[in-house]
């Protein structure tokens, strides 16, 4: 006969779980510090309290501060001798000797810099540069260039030491100001606001947006199309592919369209399409249960196997006063909070 039984859990005599003297041992007293090694040299300690000491040497730029309160050593290079580095010289000029002395070039006003005092560099009023470049001239208004032959496209020289620029449609080209360019909206796709034909020179502005009724079949190609308010759906919603469903509804309603009661379910398809493994409710046994191979297009199934349900109340013995009777099935646990006894229905 099916009822509640009662689960006996026996425990054995373990170390570990009684704490007997058999699982703790003592630890040997150990000496805070044992041997250190530093670049070979190794460093005993003395006594169980050994102290390892860390001494600066600030002649040579290393410097070690301690921190009692947080146990902490702080190392850092402060005033390095010269001749404490590897290399002590640059190019064969020894560091805190002055450098060589610089020199003054085309184009730039007479200086000499020997290293230590503070020069002054400046770029000559009119100057050249020394080869057949053309001179470039400095002045209160600017560069000025002598051109007499530009490479490239899109500009040339004049001959007057000026530059002409070429207005075209080809590559290297411009365009010139009173070139007009014109946009035209298509009726149930695109709006466009402002003067159709408005000149480049000008600064053309328009407003691009999409009608408020949009005609015709369209297709969105994107990976992802976002909606930041309300869908409405006035036909028929197909989701043929969708790889992940978000839901922010906490509960959700299967068989919203059925007036009495039947199975229902989740299926996950495997090799075969619309065929796979089943989580579903079986009305006829009042439980959730599992099945394999299962077609999507059923309005039934029959479980492999149900889940178990757990349940709890006060009550020490769920067969004078238990849970619903909906829970009488076979494999269902009771645990009492009573006194924590642990049932099985079988």
């Amino acid at each position: 006969m099916a009822d509640w039984k009662k689960v006996v859990v026996s425990g054995s005599a373990i170390s570990q779980l009684d704490n007997d003297a058999g699982y703790l041992t003592s630890v040997t007293t150990q000496k805070a510090f044992a041997t250190a090694s530093f670049d070979g040299t190794e460093l005993l300690a003395n006594d169980a309290n050994g102290n390892l000491t860390f001494a600066s040497s600030s002649d040579q730029g290393l410097t070690i501060s301690a921190d009692a309160g947080t146990d902490t050593l702080t190392f850092g290079l402060s005033a390095i001798p010269n001749t404490s580095l590897a290399n002590s010289t640059i190019s064969g000029i020894s560091l805190g000797s002055n450098l060589n002395n610089l020199t003054d070039g085309n184009g730039i006003t007479d200086f000499t810099y020997n290293g230590s005092s503070t020069a002054t560099v400046s770029v000559q009023a009119d100057s050249t540069t020394g080869g057949n470049v053309k001179p470039v001239s400095v002045t209160a208004n600017g560069v000025g260039l002598d051109v007499d032959t530009i490479d490239g496209t899109g500009l040339s020289a004049n001959g007057s030491g000026l530059l002409d620029v070429d207005y075209g449609s080809t590559s290297g080209t411009a365009v010139e100001g009173n070139t007009t360019i014109t946009l035209t909206e298509t009726a149930g796709e695109i709006d466009i606001t402002g003067t159709a034909a408005q000149a480049l020179g000008g600064g053309p502005s328009y407003t691009i947006g999409l009608a408020d009724t949009i005609s015709g079949n369209r297709t969105f190609s994107g990976d992802t199309i976002t909606i930041n308010n309300d869908l409405i759906v006035q036909g028929t919603a197909s989701f043929q592919n969708t790889e992940n469903l978000l839901v922010a509804d906490r509960f959700v309603l299967f068989a919203s369209g059925s007036t009495g009661t039947g199975d229902g379910g989740i299926v996950v398809q495997q090799a075969t399409q619309d065929v796979g493994e089943l989580f579903g409710y079986d009305s006829g046994e009042t439980r959730w249960g599992v099945t394999s191979s299962f077609s999507a297009d059923s309005t039934a199934f029959t479980p492999d196997a149900f889940m178990s349900a757990v349940t709890t109340l006060s009550s020490t013995n769920p067969n004078t006063s238990g849970p619903a009777a909906r829970y009488n099935k076979s494999g269902n646990i009771y645990v009492s909070s009573g006194d924590e006894s642990i049932w099985i229905y079988a």
